[in-house]
């Protein structure tokens, strides 16, 4: 899509990550070696200048969550900060729980989510993963209007079908999607034990137990809010300014962006939802400021076709509707703000799953929440107050 000519003014280059929808737009060049002899030298490694004379971006990236991450501090050049002490913390947080919160794998000497689905007795745990556990019980309901729950944490069992079959040894790998079999309609109307009431957690002992055979947990589509919301805890003391960027769709913004002539707002872009294809370009971005998150559910971010059925059009994604176990939503993509960050991204899965009228009356009903629906490039729908902080940039 072509870019308005307002869009140069704002934006003179991106940060994006390869099929990711929200990244962050900002303007940064490489330290002079003039700059270089009056900065720290502890800054040099991790930090450039930004289009604000004396305001450096400080970056660290991760991997983590089967995707990159990274966090971008803005500082001036007066600020004594300890960069390796900041992020080593950041750091350890985000490993930390990528090995408690993982589904598929083992760690040796960690009691994880994969060491719980393989019990059928009690399993102890460790007081920051009972909190995980417990903390995504207690949010998870998030419109107790809506028939069923659209985000539950017990959905592991069906998630776990749909897992099989996108790394089945039957996949063809394509250069921009897999064709994978497609579970059978037999095996997904069968009747799973998926009710979280069914999950038992003993708080004086720090156990986790299921009251039905065959159950597991899967906090994946909760993980990067929570984490996000740690860290941002962790943090609070340092009086930061920064950009936490859990994989492009979950983005947090701290303090003001010093590094921002305009005004002290994050410039935050959404990608167009696109299928088939490796870059996509970006149809608008989101004006965010302190304490906020902007974060995106979308169909086309991860999925593969029907192998078994050639005329089957369907893209098969990751997001798996409670109520009917298959892959939901009407809309491409929806992108929500929100200060509820440690519940961010249940609620942006949520609003994705709702039918729209539904999910646009929650929204315009819920306080610090705002969205948008892509459904095409000819319906693009929004709560009553998102445009306030929305650019559209076709």
């Amino acid at each position: 899509m072509k870019k308005t000519s307002h869009l140069i003014l704002i934006i003179l280059s991106t940060f994006m990550l390869m099929g990711c929808n929200i990244f962050f737009i900002e303007q940064t060049t490489n330290i002079s070696s003039e700059t270089e002899t009056t900065m720290k030298e502890k800054y040099v490694p991790y930090c450039e200048n930004t289009r604000v004379d004396g305001v450096y971006k400080c970056s660290k990236d991760f991997f983590a969550f089967d995707t990159n991450i990274s966090m971008n501090l803005y500082i001036e050049n007066t600020d004594d900060i300890d960069l390796d002490h900041i992020f080593d913390g950041v750091g350890a947080i985000i490993n930390d729980y990528d090995q408690l919160l993982d589904p598929y794998e083992s760690f040796e000497g960690l009691t994880n989510i994969h060491t719980i689905n393989q019990s059928d007795a009690p399993v102890a745990i460790n007081q920051e993963l009972f909190d995980a556990i417990e903390f995504a019980l207690n949010h998870q309901d998030v419109d107790p209007a809506s028939e069923g729950l659209l985000f539950n944490i017990a959905l592991w069992p069906v998630l776990d079908i749909w897992h099989q079959a996108k790394y089945s040894e039957q996949c063809t790998q394509g250069l921009l999607y897999d064709l994978c079999p497609i579970p059978s309609e037999t095996t997904l109307s069968q009747n799973f034990n998926t009710n979280p009431s069914d999950i038992i957690l003993d708080e004086e002992n720090l156990t986790i137990s299921f009251a039905k055979a065959n159950m597991g947990i899967d906090l994946g589509g909760f993980a990067k809010g929570y984490v996000s919301m740690l860290i941002e805890e962790h943090l609070r003391s340092y009086d930061l300014n920064y950009i936490l960027n859990l994989g492009a769709s979950n983005v947090l913004v701290h303090g003001d962006n010093i590094s921002n002539p305009n005004g002290d707002y994050y410039n935050i872009g959404l990608s167009t939802p696109e299928y088939d294809t490796i870059f996509s370009s970006s149809y608008g971005a989101v004006q965010a400021k302190d304490g906020y998150s902007v974060v995106t559910s979308g169909s086309y971010q991860r999925y593969f076709k029907n192998s078994i059925d050639a005329t089957d059009e369907t893209y098969y994604h990751h997001i798996i509707d409670p109520r009917t176990n298959y892959p939901g939503g009407d809309a491409l993509a929806v992108s929500i703000i929100t200060k509820d960050t440690g519940i961010s991204d249940i609620l942006s899965t949520a609003i994705f799953l709702m039918d729209f009228e539904d999910a646009l009356d929650y929204v315009n009903s819920t306080p610090d929440l705002e969205a948008i629906w892509y459904f095409s490039e000819d319906r693009i729908e929004m709560s009553n107050n998102f445009n306030e902080s929305f650019i559209r940039l076709d």
